[in-house]
């Protein structure tokens, strides 16, 4: 129990003192006609800013981030001038002239999966008008804030579970802050490190999950390249408990842009990628799946015919577990439900071809995606969206798609079919965008943000330039529950381009860290102001956070003070929650006529390439609420279909403002990978 308290701690902490300091602001207003002027939210950003949260500025920890550049592992003159470098904006230049309009574009084929790398004959669009949102606004608008400078480029970016901090991988990028040669390493969010980790095969281009028992798997990878050995085959465990990273064992196919799925039973599907890097190099029509209970192997099964024939690739196929338990799989603009364990397909999607007509999203295509949140209210009934992507004849100055598509997926347990309504509806995003990232808000909503305007994603034919044009600098919040054609709302510009090998995580506070870009040099841009590009002249290594505008209703936040002393494991240093029964919470608000309004568990990130392996956000039903003592009682999850066992931050919400998280398990019977993963070598 002293140890539920003291992981508490740091939350309460942080809110106790707030509702102390905003407590006296008040009083002070009432009392003294000379703090009667004084604005409220100035009071909280001065507060907060001693907790290290600047409300009101482009740059957070500005001591931290000088511990940072001074760490061993983070170099010291090169970062600051990384740093620096985000103060100055650069003059757009001017965009290179497009190239003589072909006789006429190639026809868009609705048929087959299209061409796998682009279409170099595709004359060039004109110009997007790009907006321009305030940026001093962030309560309407959100914010950003530059954090700290990584030694690696964030092209893979997985959440530690029952921590503050980030996995990164990389492939060989050069130019690194601390003058390493690493390729993997984690960032502390609460202390603003960078640590390196040492390792040996090529994990570029692997998929990544996060196991039941809190670590994070990672699957495939690229050729030996740049000393780092062949790493298309691995099968390899990053330590949340010694932060150590080594390779368990090889999978029966080599995997360039794999997916891995989190099952309800522990295991993990590992699905599509090429047998060597590029397109057109052999798609795997074979899926395997790891067990736990047998880490040193992987069972081989099927794809469908369909998912064969209707993809390129099968690059990074977009997969959610279903509250049935079987599999929504999507790839390109083909997609299917699946009985993972067998592979037996129980029903196929519906076409969105007449609404999209040529819009892929698969590599270098690359959309992006979300299951929306499964909840009581809405019967636990899924619902995916898909945001933006290419045009099957797209080239690098094609302007992207700007639809976000979405389907509700029915299940009649009488008869066991699936149904999927009206099949795929449309809207238009405020702008195109390819390349993007799709973070679930612990209220619902989502941030699309990251990607480009034009092109595609992918190295150019010379090599080393990206493909992609007009970085999109706007963040989109989208709010599924409003009006079709009123759901879109543009957010505060960051200054970062995020392109090719960008990603995005939910942090335990509830913003959003995002990192990443290996490709962040040679492209052209009209954006208003500027952009701030890379200061290596290639890779990006400064890590930002951005901010939605609920985040900043300081005063409506709900306060997690502690949760249930019986629920606590020892071992794990987390309370479980056990699935369909009580669990108590005791929470605070700064207002005594503000209450908790509801409750979420949300799944740690584990994103690359537009894909998010482990996005998952499921609303709990209050079963009792005492609104004077704060007590709150919460059920669990119904069933290991509707939430897989496994760890997720615990979010209270007062309407769509949320406070701080705090880590719970939901237990399931897969074993701890702790013993196994001592007997390896490093």
């Amino acid at each position: 129990m002293a140890r539920s308290v003291r992981k508490l701690q740091h939350a309460s902490s942080l809110w106790v003192a707030t509702t102390l300091v905003l407590g006296a602001a008040v009083l002070l207003a009432v009392v003294l006609p000379a703090a009667a002027s004084r604005d409220l939210s100035t009071v909280i950003k001065r507060h907060a800013a001693v907790h290290g949260f600047n409300l009101g500025s482009a740059a957070e920890h500005q001591d931290q981030q000088r511990q940072v550049v001074e760490h061993p592992t983070a170099g010291a003159s090169s970062s600051r001038g990384l740093l620096a470098a985000k103060k100055a904006s650069p003059p757009p230049p001017k965009p290179k002239s497009p190239p003589p309009p072909k006789p006429s574009p190639p026809s868009i084929d609705d048929e087959g999966a299209g061409p796998a790398d682009g279409n170099p004959n595709t004359p060039s669009d004109p110009n997007v008008g790009l907006p321009t949102i305030p940026t001093n606004n962030e309560s309407a608008y959100g914010q950003w804030i530059l954090k700290a400078v990584g030694n690696i480029v964030a092209v893979h970016l997985c959440a530690v579970p029952g921590t503050d901090k980030f996995f990164f991988m990389e492939r060989p990028s050069g130019r690194h802050p601390d003058g390493s040669n690493n390729i993997a390493g984690y960032y502390d969010y609460m202390s603003n490190r960078f640590t390196n980790v040492n390792y040996t095969d090529s994990v570029f281009c692997a998929g990544h999950t996060v196991t039941q028992d809190g670590h994070v798997l990672v699957v495939g990878g690229h050729i030996a390249k740049s000393g780092y050995g062949d790493g298309l085959k691995g099968l390899r465990v990053f330590s949340r408990r010694t932060l150590t990273f080594k390779r368990i064992a090889n999978m029966s196919y080599p995997r360039w842009y794999p997916t891995a799925t989190l099952l309800p039973n522990g295991m993990v599907t590992i699905m599509g990628g090429t047998v060597l890097p590029g397109a057109g190099t052999g798609k795997n029509p074979i899926y395997e799946i790891w067990d736990p209970r047998n880490p040193a192997s992987t069972v081989k099964r099927n794809q469908s015919a369909g998912m064969v024939k209707n993809t390129n690739d099968i690059y990074y196929p977009n997969t959610y577990v279903l509250p049935t338990g079987d599999l929504f799989l999507f790839c390109n603009r083909y997609g299917e439900i699946t009985e993972p364990l067998t592979g037996t397909v129980r029903a196929t999607l519906p076409s969105w071809s007449t609404l999209a007509k040529g819009v892929f999203t698969e590599y270098p295509f690359t959309g992006t995606s979300v299951m929306l949140p499964l909840t009581p209210e809405n019967g636990y009934t899924p619902e995916v969206v898909y945001f933006g992507g290419q045009f099957s004849y797209g080239w690098i100055n094609t302007t992207a798609s700007k639809l976000a598509l979405r389907i509700k997926v029915q299940y009649n347990e009488t008869t066991g079919n699936y149904t999927f309504g009206d099949g795929w509806t449309a809207e238009k995003m405020p702008l195109p965008r390819v390349m993007g990232d799709a973070i679930v808000l612990p209220n619902g909503k989502v941030v699309v943000l990251n990607g480009a305007i034009k092109g595609l994603a992918g190295d150019s034919a010379s090599g080393g330039v990206a493909k992609a044009n007009e970085p999109n600098l706007w963040p989109v919040l989208y709010d599924p529950t409003l009006p079709q054609g009123s759901r879109m709302k543009l957010m505060s510009r960051s200054m970062i381009p995020r392109l090719y090998h960008s990603t995005v995580a939910l942090t335990t506070d509830g913003s959003l860290l995002v990192a990443g870009c290996d490709r962040c040099d040679k492209y052209w841009w009209t954006t208003p102001g500027g952009i701030s590009k890379s200061p290596t002249s290639f890779a990006e290594y400064r890590i930002e956070v951005f901010r939605p505008p609920c985040w900043f209703n300081v005063t409506a936040k709900p306060n997690i003070m502690s949760l249930d002393p019986t629920t606590w494991d020892e071992y794990d240093e987390v309370h479980v929650m056990q699935y369909g029964a009580n669990f108590s919470v005791q929470y605070s608000m700064f207002y005594e006529s503000d209450a908790v309004t509801s409750a979420v568990l949300v799944s740690p990130s584990s994103t690359t390439h537009s894909t998010n392996m482990n996005q998952r956000v499921v609303g709990l039903k209050i079963v009792e609420h005492d609104t004077v003592t704060r007590q709150l009682v919460l059920e669990g999850p119904p069933n290991i279909n509707i939430a897989p066992p496994g760890w997720y931050m615990l979010f209270l919400l007062n309407g769509d403002v949320y406070g701080q998280s705090e880590w719970v398990r939901l237990p399931g019977d897969a074993p701890r990978m702790d013993d196994y993963f001592a007997t390896l070598k490093k």
